[in-house]
């Protein structure tokens, strides 16, 4: 085998270009490709040497087949160093401190549905993040494409965060070797350039390395030999340790003799190795390829059934036959192909004898659950409830620390050992389904639905509905989470009439988003029970009937602590921004994402970001909004499924309008799109709110036609959903300027009229004055003047800003055209006052026009001033403006401290002050709620 890099220097110098780029300050993702043998581990062990030589942190880790089932296991790998250095405790902290959730199973916390894999993976991210500021960091991954789901999905993650970090991931990947998590390891790959793929020794390379092994070998031999291994270097080694070995006289002969040599002969050659060296040795070998990389000689004696002396001799024997490496750091075979042929030389049955063993044997040593689970997935099933109830413990285990797939795999594996109880296996499958509705795969119906159906007690079939119907509805999968509860409610008789309650709470949330089933839900609402939750339909079926905003107002203030791991939840906060509780809204969401942000839970973030998106554009807070609306979105556009896409879609659209950023709001739609998402299903609530959103960017792109086609449209959904509310179908307002755009005043007026009638009942002044600001496009001037002076005064003290500047610049414009151009310039300032501070830019390009039309003069501050701010750099004006460092800024948007610092140079730019403490002065502060 060869003992030193040979013909390396191109691949070598590659690596060196690359990773000086990572020194440098820009990150990389650096990826060594080949089949097994080429000389992989071996560039990666040399540029790892060299990179930590040049003053760069080198963190390793390697995949493995008994390891791709281990959650978070590559990740453990790299910061295991770590975690035993003094600056642990100063490094996973705050952004940062989730990724203890990863790495140290017994320190997980509960964290609501699917957060604790996102908390782990952000804590990670942002650990990694501030490693590569103190210093420039290399993560070194050997045999990548054997890695674990959770490490990868973070990898892949973490490749979004290294432009401008010294922050580099070097990994090796076997070509031709079907990956463990093909997506994802897709995903991780497409973030590096060209790969540096090793290629095989020259003839001449060969023959040197023949003739430094056999001297006597001439040149058809060293010939022969590069034939039969295609200038493998790993194989060409093994080969040369067979015949040096078997003391072959490297003769012309011989040369001619010699075919192909690859995997099979390898192990062909182990098997004839082992059987020269002492009794016990091979057994030892197999302990090893049984328990993997990294292994200690105690463990693998005790699976060899051998005492500690011979063991210790064992190993010095096997070492010295080039088959093992390592000491008390563990031990590994010298390669992965001769562990495969150790590991694939014993009988399936035998294979899973000795996984049994060794989970027997780490069990005793109260190693960490799931590695005792890893080999018990390959055993036998056979009856042993021991194992049932190992498996079930390292599931729970992988699901509270993030690794939801590794969950899934242990409790199929635990499903196929018979017998199971039919109440366990209920529990069992139950499990499996919440597992696998946590990671949005539509068959967690059918595994759920199963559950439901062994359950032989009714508590236990009604708690297994509950939580199943709550995580199909928070998964985006309504119709199954619907016909699940109702299989349950179906067979109700005996079980508690709590959970059976609370259980049709949880139907009725999902029947109100589908017209087929809103009469369902208005029946059930309609006889429901006395627990706190039918306050929230109650509220709802009052919205949709058009009923007085009070009414509902009042139900649903007496129940503002909704659970969040329910839809009610959400119903609870969208239901209140219909009704203009704004500032309530705001406040809730508020207190979810102080919550969720620095623990990481990112669907919780993202959940309170894209509602609080929704209110803030209402409030006139619109830069605000268009930053949690794009979290929120590009939280989505990573983790399907497309109904959940949608609901933060739509928030999104509006701020981008609002903002005036249009492009931006047609390549939301186009991505979208590309996931199914901007398609509108009939009855859908999802798509009523999406056609009106939609409309409006038409609207506002002077596509009137396109918009009055989606308006109408979202006019029978909203129909079909049997909704009579202005404030929530509020389509008739942008149909009426539709069809006045495309001259059809008749229509227009018709529609008008219809909003404030409607609008008249319900009592919310944004309802009422968006309905005047209609009506007042169907009439002259004159006439529109006191339509638009009494929305004016009924929005004056309304918390609908955003309502409020569009009727103060139209009533400027009317006042315009009536001729009162001095009359019409104090609406228009106060307009642009109110867009100027709330980022409403579509509005304060009008009401600019108007201004100058009307003989104003506008101020400029396009350029210079708090309006000049974009989203992102207002969100970091403000945090730093209450007094917040870089560290903490990044740490609560997510973003590096180069971002932070970046923006922060802008903003002082833009505000023309030169030190943090002028910001408090120079910008606006979030207003208090109440």
């Amino acid at each position: 085998m060869p003992r030193v890099l040979l013909q390396r220097d191109a691949e070598l110098a590659m690596l060196d270009h690359r990773l000086a780029q990572v020194r440098s300050g820009t990150g990389a993702v650096i990826v060594v490709e080949g089949p097994a043998g080429i000389g992989k581990s071996s560039l990666l062990a040399a540029a790892g040497t060299d990179a930590s030589a040049a003053g760069l942190r080198v963190l390793s880790a390697w995949g493995g087949p008994l390891d791709r089932d281990a959650g978070w296991g590559i990740a453990r790998q790299l910061f295991a160093p770590l975690r035993q250095s003094p600056e642990w405790d100063t490094l996973a902290v705050g952004a940062a401190a989730p990724a203890r959730r990863a790495l140290d199973g017994d320190a997980a916390t509960h964290a609501p549905t699917g957060d604790a894999m996102h908390a782990a993976a952000h804590g990670l991210t942002w650990l990694t993040c501030g490693l590569a500021a103190r210093a420039a960091t290399l993560l070194l991954v050997d045999d990548v494409h054997w890695a674990d789901a959770p490490s990868l999905r973070w990898l892949g993650q973490l490749t979004r965060r290294l432009a401008g970090l010294p922050l580099g991931i070097l990994c090796a990947v076997r070509s031709g070797e079907p990956p463990a998590e093909p997506d994802l390891l897709a995903e991780l790959l497409a973030a590096a350039g060209a790969p540096v793929r090793p290629s095989p020794l020259e003839p001449d390379t060969v023959r040197a390395i023949v003739q430094d092994r056999l001297p006597a070998a001439g040149p058809a031999f060293a010939g022969a030999c590069h034939a039969a291994t295609a200038g493998n270097p790993f194989l060409l080694g093994a080969l040369l340790d067979h015949l040096v070995a078997e003391r072959v006289t490297p003769t012309d002969d011989v040369a001619a003799g010699l075919s192909g040599f690859g995997p099979e002969q390898v192990a062909r050659a182990v098997d004839r190795q082992l059987a020269r060296l002492p009794a016990g040795t091979a057994e030892l070998a197999r302990a090893f390829a049984v328990l993997g990389r990294g292994t200690p000689l105690r463990h693998a004696r005790d699976l060899a059934d051998l005492d500690h002396p011979r063991a210790c001799r064992l190993a010095d024997r096997l070492r010295d036959a080039g088959l093992i490496q390592g000491g008390a750091d563990g031990y590994a075979l010298v390669h992965p192909l001769v562990e495969a042929a150790l590991y694939t030389g014993l009988p399936a049955g035998e294979r899973a004898l000795w996984h049994a063993r060794a989970a027997r044997m780490l069990e005793r040593e109260r190693a960490d659950p799931e590695t005792v689970a890893l080999h018990l997935l390959r055993t036998e099933p056979a009856g042993e409830p021991a194992t049932i109830t190992a498996l079930r413990t390292a599931a729970d285990r992988a699901w509270r620390r993030g690794a939801p797939q590794s969950a899934a795999t242990f409790l199929r594996r635990a499903l196929a050992e018979p017998p199971i109880a039919t109440h366990d296996e209920a529990e069992l499958l139950g499990r499996l389904g919440l597992v696998t509705a946590e990671q949005e795969k539509p068959h967690a119906y059918d595994l759920l639905a199963d559950a439901v159906g062994l359950a032989t007690d009714p508590d236990q079939r009604a708690r297994l509905g509950l939580a199943g119907t709550r995580a199909l509805g928070m998964a985006g999968y309504p119709e199954e989470a619907l016909k699940l509860s109702r299989a349950v409610l179906d067979r109700g008789a005996g079980a508690d009439p709590e959970l059976l309650e609370r259980l049709e709470g949880e139907l009725v949330c999902n029947a109100w988003l589908d017209a087929d089933e809103v009469a369902d839900a208005r029946d059930r609402t309609e006889r429901a029970g006395r627990l706190p939750l039918w306050q929230v339909h109650r509220a709802h079926r009052a919205i949709c009937d058009g009923r007085p905003a009070a009414e509902a107002t009042a139900a649903l203030r007496a129940v503002l602590d909704a659970d969040t791991d329910s839809l009610l939840a959400t119903f609870l906060k969208f239901d209140l921004v219909v009704v203009e509780e704004l500032d309530t809204v705001r406040a809730l969401c508020d207190a979810l994402i102080d919550v969720a942000r620095p623990r990481g839970w990112m669907t919780a973030l993202a959940h309170g970001s894209f509602i609080r998106a929704h209110a803030l554009v209402q409030l006139g807070r619109v830069r605000e909004a268009v930053t949690d609306a794009r979290f929120a979105f590009e939280f989505k556009l990573a983790n399907p499924p497309a109904p959940g896409l949608v609901w933060t879609l739509f928030p999104l659209l509006e701020a981008l309008v609002e903002a005036d950023e249009l492009d931006a709001a047609e390549a939301a739609l186009a991505s979208a799109g590309r996931f199914g998402a901007g398609e509108a299903v009939p009855g859908k609530l999802r798509t009523a709110m999406l056609l009106e959103r939609r409309a409006r960017l038409w609207l506002a792109r002077h596509r009137a036609a396109d918009a009055h086609r989606d308006l109408l449209a979202a006019a029978e959904t909203w129909r079909a959903l049997d909704v009579h509310n202005p404030a929530f179908a509020c389509w008739r307002v942008d149909d009426s300027t539709a069809l006045a755009a495309l001259g059809d005043l008749t229509a227009a007026r018709r529609l008008a009229e219809e909003h404030l009638d409607l609008a008249a009942r319900v009592g919310l002044p944004g309802a009422r004055g968006a309905g005047l600001r209609a009506l007042a496009h169907t009439v002259s001037p004159a006439d529109a003047v006191p339509l638009l002076t009494q929305a004016a005064h009924l929005l004056a003290g309304s918390p609908a800003r955003l309502e409020h500047a569009r009727v103060l610049v139209e009533l400027g414009a009317a006042l315009r055209r009536a001729n009162q151009r001095a009359a019409a310039r104090d609406p228009l300032v106060r307009a642009l006052d109110l867009a100027d501070r709330g980022g409403m830019r579509l509005i304060a390009s009008r009401a600019r026009q108007e201004l100058l039309a009307a003989g104003g003069r506008p101020r400029r501050s396009v350029s210079t001033g708090p309006g000049a701010l974009t989203p992102a750099e207002h969100r970091v004006a403000v945090l730093a403006a209450l007094g917040h460092s870089n560290r903490e800024i990044a740490d609560q948007l997510y973003v590096t401290r180069r971002t932070v610092e970046t923006h922060l140079t802008h903003i002082f730019q833009k505000l023309s002050v030169s030190n943090r403490a002028q910001l408090a002065t120079s910008l606006p502060l979030p207003e208090p709620i109440g």
